[in-house]
């Protein structure tokens, strides 16, 4: 290679890192906000300077974006950078951080579901959680099928199968941190409708409470929906046992079967199988 075309292709290469650079840099302050939260709930903890470096500007306007999100719950400011909020029983995490914990557990999980409890012309209740979306890939081998939900995230990746699958989604109020519709409109909604099976999800479950969860208004809509359902099957990783949230779902006699994976403890496991529910180590 001659020593100007060497030349060209490197000053070539500079202006396009710059050009990366600058878009980087003029990203939103609101968007470039939530993908440091994002990143530090991916990474667990980061510093300032690696932020810094990553989103192309200054560690001022880092501290100031760390600052922001922290008022607003979704990141904890550490020396020299910033950490993940943990996860408690009481709190609800955004649904966009959600997607990414415990991911490997939730598409084992999401996956068995689909395989293994839903045919070729069932009719679907699929609530908004993340691990309970995740199944929709997997559906898109079964013919006939309607799938009714509440959540706007589920509705995204349901959109991509349509019209191959009939896709319902019902109205009400919308919570920002979860991206699902709730309230007395909902509730009712799924009232009126019938399906052969209703997949759904919590925060925890003991053995003394059974399985709770953070938000009233959630709690309401899939009552609903497992009132209307022919078969209830919850979708559930083995962090959320021993954790009691605000409160009960449903009874556990209300529970066809539980999914979950082989990380579940086996007394928990075997007291619920006790209980005559199904229980699924995936």
């Amino acid at each position: 290679m001659s020593n100007l075309l060497y030349f060209v292709m490197t000053i070539e290469n500079l202006n396009i890192n710059h050009m990366v650079e600058r878009i980087v840099q003029k990203l939103p302050a609101e968007l470039r906000r939530d993908q440091i939260a994002a990143f530090v709930q991916e990474q667990a903890s980061v510093s300032a300077e690696t932020l810094s470096e990553r989103f192309g500007v200054s560690l001022m306007t880092i501290w100031r974006d760390l600052t922001a999100l922290e008022e607003e719950s979704r990141i904890r400011r550490v020396r020299g950078g910033a950490a993940r909020i943990e996860s408690r029983a009481d709190t609800e995490p955004l649904y966009d951080s959600k997607r990414i914990i415990n991911l490997t557990a939730k598409e084992r999980l999401a996956r068995y579901a689909a395989e293994h409890f839903v045919k070729d012309g069932d009719i679907l209740f699929l609530e908004a959680g993340t691990t309970v979306a995740a199944m929709v890939k997997y559906l898109a081998g079964y013919q006939h099928l309607t799938v009714i939900g509440n959540g706007l995230g589920t509705m995204n990746e349901l959109a991509r199968l349509t019209p191959a699958i009939n896709v319902y989604c019902c109205g009400g109020m919308l919570r920002p941190v979860a991206y699902t519709f709730v309230g007395p409109q909902a509730e009712e909604y799924f009232r009126t409708v019938n399906a052969t099976t209703c997949f759904l999800s919590a925060t925890g479950i003991t053995l003394t409470e059974g399985i709770t969860d953070v938000s009233l208004l959630e709690i309401q809509v899939k009552r609903a929906m497992a009132t209307s359902a022919d078969r209830v099957i919850f979708l559930m990783d083995s962090s959320k046992f021993g954790v009691r949230s605000l409160a009960r779902v449903v009874p556990m006699s209300d529970v066809d079967a539980l999914i979950t994976d082989s990380d579940a403890p086996a007394s928990f496991v075997d007291a619920l199988r006790a209980q005559g529910i199904e229980v699924h180590l995936v």
